[in-house]
């Protein structure tokens, strides 16, 4: 997941500090140096762009992709869209609060203290993730748009867990056990999912923060549709 070096970032905070007024970017190579490039964006304060013939220029030695934030700790809705197509690492660092934000698309990541980027860090993935760890395999979610989840027709968990697993009825549940979630705007259908660690604790990444551990307490179990046990670790 986090791919920068201690140089690498200082290199980027000084650019960064250089144009406090407006987002910076450009690459990190793959000897270490790390380039600016013109940031293209019509609205440079809130967005960058950069032009298809500076990646062409660089395209043989780009390491990773970097860009500064003046307000947002972490990736915008657009970053993640982007990266979620890409192969490459990215980066951003927050003016505001002197914070890094890295994702690397094809490295393993830590379960716990992972950036939001749908498509690469999301709920669905990091159960995927921790279920493997336990020889449990999902199937490949292909996701739409930043934020369809929430909206009262995204029914694809609710349509497919009992393809691959069992509802727990009992309240007695084991590691690896699946939690499918209301907490969104919209009431009914599933928008977010969990997986239990122990019978009292689960992991789930929500789209405002990092992946975390969390207890299933009074809030949650309210927002309890389903608790699913995947059928490969079932015992009957």
């Amino acid at each position: 997941m986090n791919w920068l070096k201690g140089n690498e970032k200082e290199q980027i905070r000084r650019l960064a500090c250089l144009k406090p007024s407006q987002e910076t970017c450009g690459f990190v190579l793959d000897d270490g140096h790390v380039v600016e490039v013109e940031n293209k964006a019509d609205d440079p304060v809130n967005q960058f762009v950069i032009d298809h013939e500076t990646y062409a220029e660089f395209e043989e030695e780009i390491k990773g992709v970097w860009h500064s934030h003046l307000e947002l700790a972490g990736f915008s809705e657009l970053d993640q869209q982007v990266i979620s197509a890409d192969v490459l690492p990215w980066a951003v660092y927050c003016l505001r609060d002197d914070s890094w934000h890295e994702c690397n698309p094809l490295a393993p990541a830590p379960l716990e203290g992972r950036p939001f980027v749908f498509g690469t860090y999301d709920c669905y993935s990091l159960v995927t993730d921790f279920l493997r760890s336990m020889d449990v395999e999902l199937p490949q979610w292909k996701r739409g748009a930043w934020g369809e989840w929430d909206e009262p027709d995204f029914l694809p968990f609710d349509i497919e867990w009992k393809k691959h697993g069992r509802p727990i009825m009992n309240h007695r549940y084991s590691r690896g056990d699946i939690l499918l979630m209301n907490l969104g705007n919209n009431p009914g259908h599933t928008d977010h999912l969990g997986v239990m660690v122990d019978s009292k604790h689960f992991l789930h990444h929500p789209s405002n923060g990092i992946s975390r551990k969390a207890s299933l307490g009074s809030y949650y179990q309210r927002r309890l549709n389903w608790v699913i046990r995947p059928f490969a670790l079932c015992k009957s």
